[in-house]
């Protein structure tokens, strides 16, 4: 896609884009009966208290690996401390308001935010809820659109709002990050046992979203000269399933975001809210966890991509170059591993990941939460794989899924490859790719002038239809040109 890709330290260049396929149309859903529609009471949301980390010596960890100054952003980590509500009802599967349990309980975390000059501010804040699967703070989200957040001129606000994630924080760097706790000790009862689910990290989230938008202090402001007009909430895997507890739970409470575009594992989303959110979904988890049936409304979608997997190959070598350079993956006998590292052993096929490109249709999900939000334009309609009647996808006779966003990569593909890898997580979710040799690639397309046809007579019509943005279907096509296949 853009140029930008190349800055990402360690990390080779995208392959040519690769080539898409009219898309199957979507495939039946379980029907789910609606929420009610409720009138809750508004909760306050105070905005945390934020004090730049400045201690010598030290480095934030989990900080993308992007030469940012390279693209005029600015950089900074920031403590970030209040005190949070608990909820009752703010649980996974709940279509319903939660309530506040109690309250005062007091936090301090942090947060890492990236910005660009006012001049080049589009007054968006994304802010991603950290990946903590791995036990380290992961910005899955942002890997698959650092491109585009960077190039539209996003501010992008990285929350770390649970446990593991800031015990980690703590013994990577005691000198940076002594002091953090999202710990709460009574869990409603009066007891003193640490309480499990991180029941404070839905207003920890809200309060640091809060504190960014208001963005006071003039020069000593957070994001020094911009004005925030809305925010975005993004996050991928366990945290797209936290943020679905908090669009069906606690965001009718704050009402803090704007809208929602949730990579992987988002699951059903209430039917009665009107803060637009989109659920992009990968072949990977759909058809190995189940994930592939779950229903939309007038203000939410579900995009699923074929040969999709849980991340992208792209998005993999972005949390790897990461993980390379703090070595903050620990193996069981507590030995750094990268992120690769971590991947491959549940591996039947190596390497890991496929070739498509999830970033250009997550990309475009991000774009129109925020043109839905602020103009009411709605988002392009769900485009969902086709499933059998007990959930399960549906395969063609070559063992390619039906239905789904087909994009390039999956279609008029330059390796060969799969989204299920085994049946051991992660590598099950995580697929595995082999790229075609020249030999090949000629055999499959003939002439590079019909391939470089096939790339754009596809993207073409992925833009029309609003699942890919102009500037990346452009982008995709340059790239086809430029590149070597079947010369």
């Amino acid at each position: 896609m853009s140029t930008l890709h190349k800055t990402l330290s360690g990390l080779s260049v995208r392959r040519a884009a690769l080539l898409l396929l009219p898309v199957a149309l979507a495939g039946a859903m379980i029907a789910v009966p609606p929420a009610t529609a409720q009138t809750p009471t508004p909760v306050a949301v105070p905005t945390a208290a934020l004090s730049e980390v400045n201690v010598p010596g030290t480095s934030p960890m989990s900080a993308t690996a992007v030469d940012l100054a390279a693209v005029g952003y600015t950089a900074r980590e920031f403590y970030a401390e209040g005190q949070a509500n608990g909820y009752a009802g703010a649980t996974a599967g709940a279509l319903t308001t939660a309530s506040v349990l109690d309250g005062g309980n007091p936090y301090r975390t942090r947060v890492m935010v990236r910005y660009p000059k006012a001049d080049r501010f589009n007054g968006t804040l994304a802010v991603e809820w950290t990946n903590v699967t791995i036990g380290v703070d992961f910005e899955f989200a942002a890997a698959e659109a650092s491109e585009y957040l960077l190039r539209e001129g996003y501010a992008v606000a990285v929350v770390s709002a649970q446990r593991v994630g800031v015990e980690r924080l703590k013994t990577w760097s005691p000198a940076r990050y002594a002091g953090l706790s999202v710990d709460v000790n009574k869990c409603g009862d009066g007891g003193t046992s640490l309480c499990t689910g991180d029941p404070l990290s839905y207003d920890i989230f809200a309060q640091v979203t809060q504190a960014l938008k208001g963005n006071v202090g003039g020069a000593a402001a957070p994001m020094p000269g911009l004005k925030v007009k809305d925010a975005i909430a993004i996050g991928q895997s366990q945290s797209a399933g936290r943020l679905a507890v908090y669009y069906n739970t606690v965001q009718p409470l704050h009402d803090v975001f704007e809208g929602f575009a949730l990579w992987d594992r988002s699951g059903q989303l209430r039917s009665d809210l009107t803060v637009p959110a989109i659920g992009v979904a990968s072949e990977g988890l759909g058809g190995s966890f189940g994930g592939a049936r779950w229903t939309t409304s007038e203000y939410t979608r579900k995009w699923d991509i074929a040969g999709a997997t849980h991340a992208s190959l792209y998005g993999a070598e972005y949390i790897e170059a990461i993980a390379q350079r703090d070595q903050s993956i620990q193996a069981p006998d507590g030995q750094p591993i990268t992120f690769f590292q971590w991947i491959e052993p549940a591996c039947v096929k190596l390497p890991p990941f496929t070739t498509v490109d999830v970033g250009l249709v997550y990309n475009k999900a991000i774009d129109s939460v925020r043109t839905w939000s602020r103009t009411g334009k709605p988002a392009a309609p769900s485009r969902s794989f086709v499933t059998t009647d007990a959930g399960t996808v549906v395969r063609d006779a070559d063992g390619k899924v039906e239905g789904g966003i087909r994009l390039p990569q999956f279609v008029v593909p330059t390796a060969d490859q799969g989204a299920l890898n085994g049946p051991a997580f992660p590598c099950n979710v995580s697929g595995w790719h082999r790229y075609y040799s020249d030999a090949e690639l000629k055999a499959m397309y003939k002439t590079h002038a019909q391939y470089v046809s096939k790339v754009r007579k596809v993207m073409t019509p992925l833009v029309s239809e609003g699942y890919v943005l102009p500037a990346d279907a452009a982008a995709a096509i340059r790239d086809a040109a430029r590149s070597d296949v079947a010369r």
